[in-house]
């Protein structure tokens, strides 16, 4: 038997010595990595054949789309039709919205910041990694997610960090979506990665930004190795900039060891970028032309070591057949199951059924971008960091979900503005109007559920809101929170006061206003609110009588929303909203509306709408009407344009464009119309009839728009005219 063993390990040491085996070491460096693309055209020029690469960081991107069969042409050309900086540009956290009540506005937030008592941040980085998982999880879906890297058509290795215990982690099987990612995770900018094993993972460089001991150890009988971080800026003018010392310390960092190894490689380049920044992507044209000029300046050495290397030879080398990524078969979804990341286990979890329309499908550009707008979707409906995906043995589409846990306080900012230009203003032919928000709360007061908020507004009006609130939570069906609140406000309370009237009264109308709240929340998407409230308005013009006004009530807001935002692709909003109350009469109100959107195709959808309103409320105030006007209205008409009755009915196109800085922006079509009332609320008088749809009006437009869906909110352009001959330009962030 160990005779046995002893031959067999012979024959093995003497079949390895016929070939040289040749080791490709790639290095960390951002965008700086980009020209390694160059170094790895001139060893094929040089026909020397690839046995092993191993990268770190974005040495082990570029490594590892090289070795699961993409070639040098179509690497760069991925690098050219992708937006690169747009995959780093999102938070890592999803912009909570303000919602839950029905016809009530809603806005991003784009400021959030999570703390406790012992840390700031409700994220361990600085960037999300939403879009780099959606780009890994396309380019690797060919290969399942247990493939061992020696099967691939180049055996790679990739470096990576235990968070925990500071020593190198190579990934040699497993996931490439995850073994790279973890590999990229650099501190601060993108959040540690976890590992099937329970560690927590961040940017090989840390501890091995040039792995040629790696690629020794594993046989390597020739070493190649690009360092695109050899050179440190010199120039201490520079080094007064935030981003160069960032990047600066980051080479420092890991420097010392890299240059530890330079000896180790029998040919190595060390290219010169430090003019170029971790994040500049923009200038790939660039950095792929250093690279080349050092491959040419070496071109000699590289040809030696090639002369080299055939002449260690025993007989002639034949290289093996490698496939190409692109002559492998897209994968064919059979099943999907959920993998959720997180280190705490997401409290609303996500079911696989969500994904059931793509079981059949096979995995191509088609159904991955078509998939990726639902991920992308569902991850804001969740409040989820990352969603995205990747193959598994035996057809199963595997979703990758990962969220963190939010700390007990949490501050929120927020704004929304608009202008434009119309013919049916009141007095004036345009309009400006911004408001900026600002909502803070505290859970668990004094080691109680309690929860203490604060929100203030500024703009239209200044508000000023404190709140406390008491959850009661029912696992099987959602929640209640019973909240009192007292808020006091100053500003634009009337029509007369409005920010589209070109004459209109100081905005110094007051309001105080206390609620008795009680929310229910139903599984996702459905909220019910009823609330009780007294408020005591002071109007600023004296055209109204009485200028004071105490007026309370009762409301009860149903509201049930799969539309996260304007620009979703598909999904149903219905809002449902009564009140009854009483200040100089008895006020009431009830209003209805019905959103339908269905996607047509992964670019196009289409939506239906029906509204109606029919409110008696005090006929001094703004919220005693519904709006015409605005982005969702009769096309043509501006904001305020209001009615106490209205019935509407709307039809819109939408196609998805492009992308802008990896965020997506659309085109609409919309036709609008529908009846309502004369009553001018702007007229400063009491209606004289209260009959529903006293003397009606109508008209029916139609409208061009543009939108982006950006962090900062929703972005809108939009031009409408009505059959009437009203005209309306706006530009918008909701």
């Amino acid at each position: 038997m160990k005779r046995g063993l002893a031959l067999l390990l012979v024959i093995s040491l003497f079949a390895s010595s016929l070939h040289a085996k040749v080791a490709l070491v790639l290095s960390g460096g951002g965008a700086r990595g980009l020209a390694h693309i160059a170094i790895i055209e001139a060893v094929e020029e040089a026909g020397i054949p690839i046995d092993l690469v191993v990268g770190t960081s974005m040495g082990a991107l570029i490594g590892g789309l090289y070795s699961a069969g993409y070639t040098t042409e179509e690497i760069r050309s991925l690098v050219e039709s992708t937006d690169m900086l747009g995959l780093f540009a999102q938070s890592p956290l999803v912009a909570s919205r303000n919602k839950g009540r029905a016809f009530a506005s809603s806005y991003e937030h784009t400021f959030s910041l999570g703390f406790t008592r012992g840390s700031i941040g409700d994220a361990p980085a600085i960037l999300g990694d939403q879009r780099i998982m959606e780009l890994l999880g396309f380019l690797f879906a060919k290969y399942p997610n247990t493939i061992d890297f020696d099967e691939l058509p180049i055996p790679f290795r990739a470096v990576s960090t235990d968070v925990v215990s500071t020593e190198a982690v190579i990934h040699d099987h497993g996931s490439l979506v995850r073994a790279i990612r973890s590999s990229i995770a650099i501190p601060m900018i993108f959040s540690p990665f976890p590992s099937d094993d329970g560690k927590l993972l961040l940017d090989g460089g840390l501890v091995d930004n040039l792995p040629i001991e790696v690629a020794r150890n594993l046989g390597a009988d020739y070493v190649i190795a690009s360092d695109v971080n050899a050179e440190v800026v010199d120039d201490l003018a520079q080094l007064e900039s935030l981003s160069v010392i960032a990047m600066q310390t980051v080479i420092l960092a890991t420097r010392v060891k890299a240059i530890t190894q330079w000896d180790q490689a029998d040919l190595l380049y060390k290219i010169p970028l430090k003019e170029f920044n971790a994040l500049d992507f923009n200038r790939f044209e660039e950095i792929i032309e250093r690279g080349e000029r050092v491959a040419e300046e070496q071109r000699d050495e590289l040809l030696s070591l090639a002369r080299e290397i055939e002449e260690s030879r025993t007989e002639p080398y034949t290289e093996p057949m490698r496939s190409g990524y692109q002559d492998l078969v897209a994968p064919l979804i059979l099943s999907v199951e959920v993998m959720d990341l997180s280190v705490v286990a997401h409290r609303r979890p996500l079911e696989a059924t969500s994904f059931s329309r793509f079981v059949g499908k096979r995995l191509d550009e088609k159904t991955a971008r078509e998939l990726n707008l639902l991920l992308r979707e569902l991850r804001v409906a969740k409040g989820i960091s990352m969603l995205s995906y990747e193959m598994g043995e035996d057809g199963v589409l595997t979703i990758l979900m990962r969220g963190y846990n939010k700390g007990n306080g949490q501050v929120n900012m927020g704004f929304t503005a608009d202008m434009g230009f119309s013919n049916n203003l009141v007095s004036t032919s345009s309009w400006f109007r911004a408001d900026a928000f600002l909502d803070a709360r505290i859970k668990e007061v004094f080691t109680t559920p309690l929860t203490l908020s604060v929100s203030a507004q500024l703009g239209t009006k200044s508000l000023m809101q404190l709140g406390v609130s008491y959850p009661f939570s029912f696992p099987q069906w959602g929640s209640i929170d019973v909240n009192l609140s007292l808020g006091y406000s100053v500003g634009s309370l009337t029509p007369l006061s409005s920010s589209i009237k070109g004459d209109r009264s100081p905005p110094l109308d007051r309001l105080l206003s206390p609620m008795l709240d009680m929310a229910l929340t139903f599984a996702d998407g459905v909220w019910l609110h009823f609330s009780g409230y007294y408020n005591l308005a002071f109007l600023h013009n004296t055209t109204y009588e009485p200028t004071f006004l105490p007026h309370g009530g009762f409301i009860l807001s149903l509201l049930y929303n799969t539309l996260e935002n304007r620009f979703s692709s598909q999904g149903i909003r219905i809002d449902t909203l009564a009140a009854v109350g009483f200040s100089t009469q008895l006020d009431w109100m009830v209003r209805l509306s019905l959103q339908h959107k269905i996607a047509i195709s992964v670019d196009d959808s289409i939506r239906y709408d029906a509204a109606i309103s029919l409110m008696r409320m005090p006929y001094q105030l703004l919220d005693s009407y519904a709006d015409l006007g605005s982005f969702d209205g009769i096309p043509g008409y501006s904001p305020l344009s209001l009615a106490r009755d209205s019935a509407l009915v709307g039809l819109q196109w939408q196609h998805r464009l492009w992308e802008l800085l990896g965020y997506p922006t659309y085109a609409k079509v919309t036709v609008r119309g529908g009846l309502f009332d004369r009553y001018d609320p702007y007229s400063g008088t009491a209606p004289s009839v209260d009959s529903l749809f006293f003397e009606p009006d109508w008209d029916l437009g139609f409208g061009l728009s543009a939108g982006l869906d950006a962090p900062i909110g929703e972005v809108v352009v939009c031009f409408g005219a009505s059959v009437k001959g009203r005209i309306a330009f706006m530009v918008g962030i909701h």
